[in-house]
């Protein structure tokens, strides 16, 4: 692909900030630099000066230049480093607009990246990944998806596939010559190998879609139980209003907080009891409808008033089934006051915390933190989206049905059209064979400046 326009934005967050980098690509991006820094750029190569409209100085800072094919994008490149002032940014690509630039749109430079071969889909998604890593492990996950670990491993079931289908053909080609039980038996293995590993990356692509998600926490219990209190206590922030008063919370509170290299999102939900208010019912009603779509379940039960803690208990709490994905913590908060001896003699997971005090609020962060990283394989290295899901799923489906059949003279057309859709839905996920429309719906999702 070779543009015939050249993009400017500003590849640094919107807002106020010490510094900022606006970027330029395009066939012109070299001779705007130079113009608006009044001096020739050398190719990677740092130059302090300023960045001139006319004769009026915008802004001071670095200009980087890099030509192309030896850049991000694949054109010429040719970034400004000045200040983070959201004036001066949009100063200074209106200077650039000026000289012949246009806007880019939302992820314009990672488009044309793909376009010159120099990503490929996966490497593309990855960078979005990457800003919006909800963890430290799926930053390193989208850090290897981006220096290509997803796309190799699909590259080279490809790469299988296409070998499988050269034998396959050549006896369609030749129908007169009977296939070797040489031949039969090295099809077969090569299809099995193919199987075995396409199925194992499926299963490490759906945990790869699991880091690219906040796990979901919602507090649930009686009022006067700690839920807001705890809320506050795990934000640091005072989030929710704490009352000695029951029925404080009516509506669903949520808040997402980065905790140990872990971003959480928290439902605080409204107290759980027998009531003829309408509008508590109502909360009441929206607290258990939220929590059933929640990873983690958190009931907390006051020390003070509940010493003991059953199965039933929580079942007053929780009306619906948990799901086989969903887990389910008890807590007994106020452990700083006066109490009875706690007991749990529930089947679920246990801690006792003072959401006031802070008293055991290490202790629920360690269990977050081991249950949150052990739910996901470790050896998952990459970040995989429901797109990715959808076709390795459907390339597993053909490659099922074509090892199902039996590799005769009569069979061998069909065998090798599943094979042949097959590896298409794989080259869906990196791109080889992308529809425009699926392009402008991925890359419409990016940051402008990406």
């Amino acid at each position: 692909m070779i543009s015939s326009d050249t993009i400017v934005a500003s590849a640094t967050a919107s807002g106020q900030g010490a510094v900022s980098v606006i970027r330029l690509s395009g066939p012109s991006a070299i001779q705007i630099g130079e113009t608006l820094a009044q001096r020739t750029l050398h190719p990677r190569t740092a130059h302090y000066g300023a960045l001139h409209n006319n004769s009026e100085q915008i802004d001071s800072g670095l200009w980087l230049c890099f030509p192309k094919p030896k850049s991000f994008t694949g054109e010429d490149v040719v970034e400004f480093q000045g200040h983070g002032g959201p004036v001066v940014i949009q100063r200074c690509i209106q200077a650039m607009v000026d000289q012949g630039a246009r806007p880019a749109k939302p992820g314009e430079f990672s488009e044309r990246a793909f376009l010159n071969d120099k990503i490929d889909l996966t490497q593309a998604e990855a960078i979005a990944d990457l800003i919006a890593a909800s963890s430290d492990q799926a930053a390193r996950a989208a850090n290897h998806s981006m220096n290509g670990v997803f796309g190799n491993r699909i590259n080279a079931l490809v790469d299988s596939l296409t070998h499988i289908r050269t034998h396959i053909e050549a006896h369609i080609d030749f129908p007169d010559e009977e296939i070797s039980p040489t031949a039969l038996t090295r099809i077969q293995s090569e299809l099995d190998t193919v199987h075995t590993s396409l199925s194992d990356l499926l299963s490490r692509a759906e945990d790869g879609v699991k880091l690219n998600q906040s796990p979901r926490i919602g507090l649930i219990g009686a009022p006067n139980a700690g839920k807001s209190s705890l809320l506050n206590a795990l934000s640091q922030q005072p989030l929710a209003i704490v009352t000695d008063i029951p029925g404080t919370t009516r509506d669903l509170i949520r808040h997402t907080i980065v905790v140990r290299g872990l971003e959480l999102s928290i439902t605080d939900t409204a107290g759980i009891r027998d009531t003829t208010d309408r509008i508590e019912q109502e909360g009441i009603k929206r607290a258990q409808d939220a929590v059933k779509h929640c990873d983690i379940i958190v009931c907390l039960f006051d020390a003070t008033s509940h010493p003991s803690i059953h199965d039933q208990d929580i079942e007053r709490l929780v009306s619906h089934a948990l799901t086989p994905t969903q887990t389910l913590l008890t807590i007994h908060n106020k452990i700083d006051l006066d109490t009875d001896p706690l007991e749990n003699h529930s089947s679920y997971n246990y801690v006792q915390i003072s959401a006031v005090k802070g008293d055991g609020i290490d202790q629920l962060l360690d269990w977050f933190e081991e249950h949150l990283r052990s739910n996901h394989q470790a050896e998952t290295i990459f970040t995989a989206r429901a797109r990715h899901l959808k076709h390795l799923r459907e390339s597993l489906n053909y490659l099922e049905t074509a090892r199902t059949l039996e590799l005769t003279s009569m069979t061998i057309d069909l065998v090798a059209e599943d094979l042949r859709l097959a590896q298409h839905c794989l080259s869906e996920i990196t791109g080889r064979f992308s529809s425009d429309d699926l392009l402008g719906e991925i890359f419409s999702s990016f940051c402008i400046g990406k």
